[in-house]
């Protein structure tokens, strides 16, 4: 017969378990870097910055709830704000968690490209904008934004000329973040012809680590731009064995002829870069 657990032992092993919580949340404490979390979630799109000091951008919601979880893994128990939300485009694989984020956090802002849905999850994520009157910002290349910590972003497309587009892909928020000689290039879903366009603006895009456009689609990560950006490392969010055939091996074979190194998602997990 077993002997009954002693208080003693309860003691102990409650004092270890609340140990082992409180080592889990320092990590997710702010450290002096700059994180960027590119999700996976999936056949989407969803990644979090936390600023040296913890301050967190959400970039996109990916296509299912998963997005919250995340959040909850790399965000402290007690922290329930997000300091900038940006949607990069409203395609629901990029959308569909945001609605439910605005309900469970305080959005300090949010940054929607000019373009509109009528998709359901888009207008109830507008009508979750309207009913906490979350401050929304319209995406401007003349008007960089001071993050704080250091860190910028130098918003790239959209240009006043082409804020709403036709195809929605091509209306992606396309932005560089910026921290000391650091930089980050988000790109939503461009295809080549807004990356002509880009290239032809004379804009600064060349950055160290690049979330490649499209999921790795052959519309898009053209040569020329490819060349123009010049990154270390290209990230590809896409979800394992999908129907559109992400990523086009042809275009991960672009990238790695150019000698830049590649990490997927779905092969990965989480793909987690410090800065």
């Amino acid at each position: 017969m077993s002997s009954p657990t002693s208080p003693h032992h309860l003691l102990l092993a409650a004092t270890l378990v609340a140990l082992l919580l409180c080592i889990h949340e320092l990590t997710r404490l702010p450290d002096g870097k700059l994180h960027a979390y590119f999700l996976n979630v999936g056949q989407g799109d969803s990644a979090l910055l936390i600023t040296p000091t913890g301050k967190q951008i959400l970039i996109d919601g990916g296509p299912d709830m998963s997005s919250l979880e995340h959040l909850g893994k790399y965000m402290p128990f007690f922290d329930r704000s997000l300091d900038l939300v940006i949607l990069t485009h409203p395609h629901a694989d990029h959308l569909t968690s945001l609605t439910e984020v605005l309900r469970r956090y305080k959005i300090i802002s949010i940054m929607l490209a000019g373009t509109e849905s009528n998709v359901g999850r888009y207008q109830s994520m507008i009508d979750e904008i309207k009913v906490n009157s979350i401050p929304l910002i319209i995406p401007d290349p003349t008007k960089d934004i001071d993050i704080g910590d250091g860190v910028t972003l130098d918003i790239i497309w959209p240009d006043n000329a082409h804020n709403n587009l036709k195809n929605e892909n091509n209306s992606s928020i396309v932005l560089r973040v910026l921290y000391k000689d650091q930089s980050i290039l988000l790109t939503g879903d461009i295809e080549e012809e807004v990356e002509n366009q880009i290239l032809k603006s004379g804009a600064d895009i060349t950055t160290n680590i690049l979330k490649v456009p499209h999921h790795g689609s052959r519309t898009s990560s053209s040569t020329g731009f490819l060349l123009a950006v010049n990154p270390e490392l290209a990230v590809i969010s896409v979800g394992k064995e999908n129907d559109h055939g992400h990523p086009s091996l042809e275009v991960v074979e672009r990238y790695e002829g150019l000698g830049v190194s590649v990490r997927m998602t779905d092969e990965e997990g989480d793909v987690e870069v410090e800065r």
